[in-house]
């Protein structure tokens, strides 16, 4: 499985270490301490573009994902899945994304007749504020994993997915595990 650490996040690790260097090196007196706040402007640049490319990325790859034809329609049995897994008392298991997520609101939002769509790529996992908000990504479009879901994950991963908004949720995944067999494996 992929490691929850981003390239990002080590760059943001690195520029609070030059911050503090800055701050503690350049006296207050000098001329030169005007560099630590245009410092923090141009980090606080870098942080909000980032969020904000990775945001554009997420949204442009469910916009392509919407553009790929079907595989089938909606079956019922993952419809009562998806109830299931949308019960109140499950919503530990929702909160991937640092809100919980009405999975029933999801399915009507796909539309009247939803249907599923088939997702190719590497799995990965981009993790924010110290690994309490965790997003997980199949090749750039950010899919909500139910659990048991991710012991079937690959290197290079075929999920079954409803497209809801800017994420999906995973139905099926490379052929083991599917989502309405999950709630027996969890009771």
């Amino acid at each position: 499985m992929a490691e929850p650490t981003t390239s990002n996040e080590w760059i943001r690790w690195a520029m609070l270490l030059v911050f503090v260097a800055m701050l503690l090196g350049i006296p207050n007196s000098s001329p030169w301490f005007g560099l630590v706040f245009v410092y923090l402007i141009v980090a606080g640049l870098f942080i909000v573009g980032s969020m904000l490319w990775t945001a554009l990325r997420s949204q442009r790859a469910a916009a392509a994902l919407r553009r790929t034809p079907p595989t089938r329609a909606l079956q019922t049995r993952e419809v009562k899945a998806l109830e299931w897994f949308g019960q109140p008392e499950r919503i530990a298991w929702r909160m991937p994304r640092g809100n919980a997520i009405d999975l029933v609101g999801a399915t009507q939002a796909a539309g009247r007749h939803p249907v599923v769509r088939t997702l190719r790529g590497p799995y990965r996992v981009m993790v924010r504020g110290q690994h309490h908000e965790r997003h997980d990504f199949i090749g750039e479009v950010e899919v909500l994993m139910l659990p048991g879901a991710d012991r079937y994950v690959r290197e290079n991963n075929e999920a079954d997915v409803l497209l809801c908004g800017k994420f999906a949720v995973v139905l099926a995944l490379n052929g083991a595990w599917r989502i309405d067999q999950a709630p027996s494996l969890l009771r």
